[in-house]
C-alpha cells in the first residue's frame, strides 16, 4: 500500500517545513516520508486505524487583493503567489495542501498558536478544504510532550483570535493601501510620474516620530549650568564629592564655593542599608530584542528571526510572546536537568548552591493569554554559533536567572553637615554581600565602591573645589532597539510585526542607519511632513492605539470584525475628503522631494528655501541661536565671541545651528580683516 496516494485522512496543517517534521516525528514512531511539488510531507497510522497527513505551509497562503482605483474598500483573499510576484514560491505549497485537502476527511490548524497562525490555518481550511471540519491544536513548543498533549487535547477553531487577525488584515491594507495610493496618485498627477511609495497606520506615526526627533536634534542648542564639587579630607582620606546643586550663574556657583572653602565638616549620622537587587524574569520577545541589541548591535527583525528558527529547532518556547511568566504546568525541574546534561552544567552547578533546587521562577508584570514567556525546552543543541548561539545562550543564562535568588546590596551612608553654614549632603558606597543570580546572568551594571571608613561626629575640612559647567543634551537618536522600545511602549504594531516595520521604512529608503542609528531622507523627511500636514490622524499615536484596543476587544469577544472595519472606513472616508483639496500641494511637495521639480533650495541643504536663502529649519536655527546667545551672554557674561565658539564646540549642538554658526564665524572673520 502506497500510504503517498491515501484517502480519508485528517490533513494537519503546520505552518513551517521544520514544525511540520517535529510534529510528525512527535506523533508517530514511524511516519512516512513523502514529497510532491517539491515538498516533503509526512503521512501517519495513528491507533492503527486513523491515518493522519502532516503538511508544512510557508506562512501566509492567502493576501488581500483589490482593484486599482482609489479610493478602496473592498478586497478578496487570493493566493499570495498571484498576486505578490515576491511570494511566488509558495505555489508548490498551495498546490500540496489542495490536492490533499481533496482527499481529506478532517483539517487541523497546527499552525503557531498566535493570531497569525490562526489566520493562516483558517484561511487554507476555508479555500482549500472545509472549514466545518476544522479543530485546533494549541501548543508552546515543539517538544513531544507538547505536540502529543496538544493533539490529545484539540479544541474547536479560535474565532475571536481568527476574527482579530482578519480584522488586522484588513485594516492595514484599507490604510496602507488608500494612503500610499494617495500619494502616489498625488505625483503622478503633479508631474506624471510613478513611483512607489507606502505609508500606513503603524509605520507612518513610527517615521514621523523618528523624523521630530532628528529636528529637534538638529535644532538642539546646549544651556550652561554650573555645578560645584568639593575636595574633602578626612585625617589621610582625601574624598571628591559632587554637589547636588546646580546654579544657571557661573558668579552665583562661584560666590557659593568660595564661602565653601576651609570650612569644617562633621560626619552627622552614618547609615547601613540592606538592599534587594532583584533576580529579572524570563524574556518576553520585546526584552530579548532590546537585550541582544544592547549586547550585541543585533537588529530587532533579525532577533525575532534566530528566536523563530530556535523555536522550530525545538530549544525554545514560542518567541513571539509578550508574557514575562512561566505557569506552573512548565516542568522546570526536567528542563533545568536536561540542561544540566550539556554545556550548562557548570552553570547550574552555581545555580543549585544558590537554591539547593529549590526553583522559584520569578513572575514578570506582562502576560500573554496564548504564550508563557520564552524559556529553554531543555533539548540539546547542535551546532549553534555566531548569533544564534549568543541568543540561545541569552535565553538560557535569563531563564536560569530567574530560578535563582535575589542579589543583595549593602549601601553605607555618611551624612555630612558643613559647620557654620547651611549645607548637608551625603557620601555613600555599595558593596555585594550576596551574589546569587549576578553570577548566572553576568550582562548586569552593579559594581562595588571601594568604602572608605569614616567615624560619628568626625570632623574634616574642605580643601579645595572647582566649579564644573554642565551643558545640556538633546535626546538620544534613535536606534532600531530604542524605536522598537517606543513602538511597544506607545501601543503600536505587535510582538510580531515591530521589527519588519523598522525594516520596511529603511526598505523604503525614508530612513537610512548611521552607524548604530537611525537617520531620515530626504524622502522621508518630505513623507513624515505631509502626513503631519494634511493626514494628522493616520499619524496620531492615539488613534493607533486606540486601533489595537479595538482589536484586543475582537480577540476578547467583546466588539465584531464588521463594527471595527465599519469604524476605519468612515475614518477612511474623512482622510480621502481632506486629501481632495489638498492633492495639487501634496502632489508638488512630493516632486520636489523626489527631485522631478526644479525649486529654490536653501544654501545649507537640499530643502526648498522658505526666506530668502534659508530653508524652514536653517530660518527657525537662526532665531533661536541668536536668542540662545542672549541667555548663554546673562548666564556666563561671557563675550559673544567666545559663546559662539563654545556652542560651536560642543558635541551636542545641532546641525541646522552648526551651519548658522559656521556664518556668524565667517562673519567675525571677515569683519576682523576689515579692521
Amino acid at each position: 500500500m502506497n500510504l503517498c496516494n491515501i484517502s480519508n485522512f485528517y490533513l494537519i496543517i503546520a505552518e513551517k517545513s521544520k514544525a511540520a517534521k517535529k510534529i510528525a516525528e512527535a506523533l508517530s514512531n514511524k511516519p512516512v516520508l513523502c514529497r510532491k511539488y517539491g515538498v516533503n510531507y509526512w503521512v501517519l497510522n495513528i491507533n492503527k486505524i486513523e491515518y493522519y497527513v502532516v503538511v508544512p505551509a510557508a506562512g501566509h497562503l492567502f493576501g488581500l487583493e483589490g482593484n486599482s482605483g482609489f479610493p478602496i474598500y473592498d478586497a478578496e483573499w487570493k493566493p499570495l503567489w498571484l498576486i505578490d510576484k515576491s511570494a511566488y514560491y509558495t505555489k508548490k505549497y498551495y498546490q500540496l495542501i489542495s490536492a490533499l485537502s481533496r482527499r481529506a476527511i478532517g483539517f487541523i490548524n497546527a499552525c503557531d498558536y498566535d493570531i497569525e497562525g490562526s489566520v493562516i490555518g483558517y484561511l487554507i481550511i476555508k479555500y482549500l478544504g472545509d472549514i466545518r471540519k476544522a479543530k485546533r491544536m494549541k501548543f508552546s513548543t515543539l517538544t513531544k510532550y507538547d505536540i502529543v498533549n496538544s493533539f490529545r487535547n484539540m479544541g474547536s477553531l479560535d474565532y475571536n483570535m481568527i476574527n482579530a487577525g482578519i480584522s488586522r488584515h484588513k485594516i492595514d491594507w484599507l490604510w496602507g493601501i488608500n494612503i500610499s495610493r494617495a500619494l502616489m496618485k498625488a505625483l503622478q498627477d503633479s508631474v506624471n510620474k510613478k513611483v512607489i511609495l507606502s505609508a500606513g497606520r503603524v509605520q507612518s506615526p513610527t517615521l514621523v516620530k523618528v523624523v521630530n526627533s532628528e529636528i529637534e536634534r538638529n535644532l538642539y542648542i546646549p544651556f550652561p549650568k554650573f555645578s560645584v564639587s568639593i575636595k574633602l579630607k578626612f585625617n589621610d582620606h582625601l574624598i571628591d564629592v559632587n554637589l547636588n546643586k546646580e546654579f544657571e550663574k557661573i558668579s552665583d556657583a562661584q560666590s557659593f564655593l568660595n564661602k565653601l572653602i576651609n570650612k569644617k565638616v562633621r560626619v552627622n549620622y552614618i547609615e547601613s542599608k540592606v538592599k534587594t537587587i532583584e533576580r529579572p524574569p524570563p524574556f518576553n520577545l520585546t526584552d530579548l530584542q532590546v537585550e541582544a541589541g544592547r549586547l550585541y548591535g543585533i537588529s530587532p527583525y533579525n532577533v525575532e528571526r534566530i528566536a523563530e528558527d530556535l523555536y522550530l529547532d525545538g530549544l525554545i518556547s514560542y518567541p513571539r510572546t509578550n508574557s514575562q511568566k512561566i505557569p506552573s504546568t512548565v516542568n522546570i525541574y526536567d528542563i533545568v536537568n536536561n540542561l544540566e546534561k550539556g554545556y550548562y552544567k557548570d552553570l547550574i552547578y552555581i545555580l543549585n548552591k544558590i537554591t539547593n533546587r529549590n526553583y522559584i521562577v520569578k513572575q514578570g508584570a506582562k502576560e500573554d493569554p496564548a504564550h508563557p514567556a520564552i524559556y529553554p525546552t531543555g533539548e540539546m543543541p547542535k551546532g549553534l554559533s555566531g548569533n544564534k548561539r549568543k541568543i540561545y545562550d541569552l535565553i538560557v543564562r535569563r531563564f536560569l536567572a530567574s530560578l535563582s535568588k535575589d542579589a543583595k546590596l549593602v549601601t553605607i551612608s555618611y551624612w555630612i553637615n558643613v559647620i557654620d553654614f547651611p549645607l548637608n549632603f551625603t557620601i555613600s558606597y555599595n558593596r555585594i554581600i550576596e551574589r546569587n543570580w549576578l553570577d548566572i546572568y553576568p550582562y548586569h551594571s552593579f559594581k562595588e565602591d571601594e568604602i572608605i571608613r569614616l567615624f560619628k561626629n568626625e570632623e574634616g575640612v574642605i580643601v579645595s573645589g572647582k566649579i564644573k559647567t554642565i551643558l545640556s543634551k538633546p535626546s538620544n537618536r534613535y536606534t532600531k532597539v530604542s524605536l522598537l522600545k517606543w513602538m511597544e511602549a506607545s501601543g503600536l504594531g505587535t510582538e510580531a510585526t515591530r521589527g519588519r516595520i523598522i525594516e520596511i521604512l529603511i526598505k523604503r529608503k525614508y530612513l537610512r542607519v548611521n552607524g548604530k542609528y537611525l537617520v531620515p531622507t530626504k524622502l522621508g523627511l518630505y513623507v513624515a511632513e505631509i502626513l503631519s500636514k494634511f493626514f494628522p490622524d493616520i499619524v496620531d499615536i492615539k488613534m493607533t492605539a486606540d486601533m489595537e484596543n479595538k482589536l484586543e476587544m475582537i480577540k476578547m469577544g467583546k466588539l465584531t470584525q464588521e463594527e471595527v472595519i465599519k469604524y476605519n472606513i468612515e475614518r477612511l472616508n474623512k482622510f480621502i475628503e481632506e486629501y481632495k483639496f489638498n492633492k495639487n500641494e501634496i502632489g508638488l511637495s512630493l516632486a520636489k522631494a523626489l527631485g522631478f521639480v526644479k525649486y529654490n533650495k536653501c544654501k545649507y541643504c537640499e530643502l526648498e528655501s522658505y526666506r530668502g536663502d534659508l530653508c524652514t529649519y536653517h530660518y527657525l536655527a537662526k532665531q533661536k541661536l541668536l536668542e540662545s546667545i542672549r541667555i548663554w551672554r546673562e548666564r556666563t557674561n561671557y563675550e559673544d565671541k567666545e559663546i559662539i565658539e563654545r556652542i560651536g564646540k560642543s558635541k551636542s549642538v545641532g546641525k541646522y545651528i552648526k551651519d548658522i554658526l559656521a556664518e556668524l564665524i565667517d562673519d567675525e572673520s571677515h569683519a576682523k580683516q576689515k579692521k
